[in-house]
């Protein structure tokens, strides 16, 4: 008798689509707050509630995830030395930071 979820030929699929389409899905919404932090001036930004640093880390952080979902991720360019893209996202993601 097992215990738990089998592990399936679709257990497998169903895993493998959904980490996909949630690349996929990143990918695209990097790429939408990016341009929209790209044109906010930081004034706008402040009046919304942040301080000068807090717009610094978050533009940096979502810069960093469009380079790798996107620009790096769909091929469109190489990473000419090893870097870390979590400097900054950790600021952001909260509990479970690692």
């Amino acid at each position: 008798m097992s215990v738990g979820l089998p592990v399936t030929k679709q257990e497998i699929d169903s895993r493998s689509g959904d980490m996909a389409r949630s690349f996929q899905r990143l990918a695209g919404d990097a790429t939408t707050l990016k341009g929209y932090l790209d044109g906010a001036t930081e004034e706008v930004l402040i009046e919304l509630g942040y301080t000068s640093n807090e717009i610094a880390v978050l533009k940096t952080a979502i810069s960093d995830l469009q380079q790798l979902l996107v620009t790096i991720g769909y091929g469109a360019e190489g990473l000419a030395a090893p870097k870390d893209f979590t400097v900054f996202l950790r600021q952001l993601w909260g509990v479970g930071a690692y």
